[in-house]
């Protein structure tokens, strides 16, 4: 029988994981139990046993340490660290010193602990099995990773090569419901950084175990790693159901997990389901078909391939932005200058780039229906640019379309607040900026005196009159810089500067870029490429 050494310092702990487990069952005993990391280490070497299961904070030798020190005798004792959440940071180093596995204290049910120490016998009983040849323990993941992956990736080793190594380590793929499932972790990158695991070697760990333990539960696949945050499920049974009833009760649960512990949502690309091994490479590049439009999918989805899956992800896209938009947008704008481009462009291609231009498009025309009249829409656009690159996918673009859009309208209802003489002169301003414009000639239009007139359009507006004007102007010339191959002088004429070098020192101070500067740096235009 294989012998256990528990180390931990609370008491409770270790007697409840000592009466709970039926040991016997797993051809194991404990034999010794240690309060803190010194006693547990020097009882390893009195008993040289064959599992040790270890908390990470322990008094006189953490955890760390004593996994250290039995890994530096070269024995291939099998490690299982008993875990709280809030020792990932520390369980970061067990995982690189080769543990085999964990239980999270206080949370785990009997059943789910029992099927961590099943998974420890069987590496145990590999060991025995081959002890005297020069072959080391390997891990099932290595094995599902080297063998699996790389069959499902590359076609090496072959399908019947792969199945004979996976029987070898007593796993079968039966032949029936064959489903993969690529689960791609959203937040992954906040993952990371909440517990300061840059390689994700951590999380690797922890989801692997996770997850393993979920479908262990059903019996019915097999989790690898793929690469970062992606991570491959192939389902199968051992009679022929054509349901998915049971796969999704599995990912319904995953997500589940995922939220409570981690506070982040996977999304699933979901192959189809078929009753023939030889098929499992073409299920795999189903899954795959669908990651490559990662941008489009929604966090926290479960999607299908399928022969229409373009068409459906097509029609969720245009759904869920008509929804978002027609709530507090006029539905013939939404229509005409969002909805028809992105279904033209999404029936032809999905592609994050002209996505974004369309979004752009449609806030530069919303914007000057709707937008300042103050002349800092330059801010508004740069302010909207900046913040639409910075998007992961398309749900947030469609996030941020409607935060500016929200905001411009609410300037809007305030603009509406402006008395009539202001708000007349800043339709002239808005059609005459092109021509020589005087504030005498303004402020007799609307019937005020100019001081009056300089007073309220200050006070209304928070800027002065000229400075308005001299932004409405630039706004404009911003435009022609992006779109036209007009000459810089050219465009000062158009838009009412009579002088280019004035011109060019204004549009320098509202910018920080001289006007042939900008027209370099312009990245973004109004074709869809």
């Amino acid at each position: 029988m294989y012998k256990v050494l528990i180390a931990e310092d609370e008491m409770l702990v270790r007697t409840g994981i000592r009466a709970s487990i039926d040991w016997e069952k797993f051809n194991m005993y404990v034999v010794d139990e240690a309060a803190d990391g010194q006693t547990a280490w020097e009882l390893y070497r009195k008993h040289q046993p064959d599992l040790v299961l270890t908390d990470i904070k322990m008094p006189f030798m953490d955890g760390i340490e004593l996994i250290r020190k039995i890994r530096d005798t070269g024995s291939p004792t099998e490690i299982i660290i008993l875990s709280c959440l809030d020792d990932f940071s520390l369980a970061r180093e067990a995982i690189r010193l080769g543990v085999s596995g964990y239980i999270l204290k206080l949370t785990m049910t009997t059943e789910e602990m029992e099927e961590v120490l099943e998974n420890a016998c069987q590496t145990l009983d590999k060991v025995t099995k081959t002890k005297g040849s020069s072959m080391a323990p390997v891990n099932l993941y290595d094995v599902l990773e080297h063998s699996l992956l790389s069959h499902l990736t590359y076609n090496v080793p072959s399908l019947s090569e792969c199945l004979s190594t996976l029987r070898e380590y007593s796993v079968t793929i039966h032949p029936h419901d064959l489903v993969t499932a690529l689960m791609v972790v959203d937040q992954y990158e906040q993952l990371q950084d909440l517990y300061q695991d840059s390689h994700g070697q951590l999380i690797q760990f922890s989801l692997l175990n996770i997850i393993n333990e979920i479908l262990a539960k059903s019996g019915s696949g097999l989790v690898v790693h793929v690469s970062g945050s992606r991570y491959l499920l192939l389902f199968h049974n051992e009679k022929e159901t054509r349901s998915f009833h049971l796969i999704s009760g599995v990912l319904s649960e995953i997500m589940t997990v995922l939220k409570n512990y981690f506070n982040v949502t996977p999304h699933f690309c979901i192959s189809e389901m078929t009753q023939d091994l030889s098929r499992l490479r073409v299920l795999y590049q189903q899954c795959l078909l669908l990651d490559e439009q990662e941008f489009f999918l929604f966090p926290g989805s479960v999607n299908h391939y399928d022969s229409s899956w373009k068409t459906s992800l097509c029609q969720t896209l245009l759904t869920r932005t008509r929804h978002t938009l027609n709530a507090f947008m006029d539905p013939g704008f939404t229509s005409g200058f969002l909805l028809q481009p992105l279904e033209e462009q999404l029936k032809k291609e999905f592609s994050s780039k002209a996505v974004l231009n369309i979004f752009y498009d449609s806030y530069i025309v919303y914007l000057h229906n709707q937008g300042p009249g103050d002349g800092d829409s330059y801010l508004w656009v740069r302010d909207f640019l900046q913040a639409l690159s910075a998007c992961k996918n398309y749900y947030e673009m469609l996030e941020q379309f409607v935060a500016h859009a929200q905001k411009l309208e609410k300037l809007s209802r305030e603009r509406m607040s402006c008395s009539r003489e202001i708000l007349q002169a800043l339709q002239f301003l808005q059609n005459n900026y092109h021509r020589q414009i005087t504030l005498n000639e303004v402020s007799g239009l609307v019937g005020l005196s100019p001081n009056y007139f300089s007073s309220i359009f200050k006070k209304e507006l928070g800027t002065s009159f000229l400075e308005y004007l001299n932004r409405y102007r630039i706004e404009k010339s911003m435009k022609l810089l992006q779109n036209t191959s007009m000459k810089s002088y050219e465009i000062a004429y158009a838009c009412g500067f009579s002088d280019e070098g004035y011109y060019g020192k204004t549009f320098k101070k509202f910018t920080g870029k001289t006007p042939n500067e900008y027209k370099k740096s312009c990245v973004f235009t109004t074709s869809n490429e």
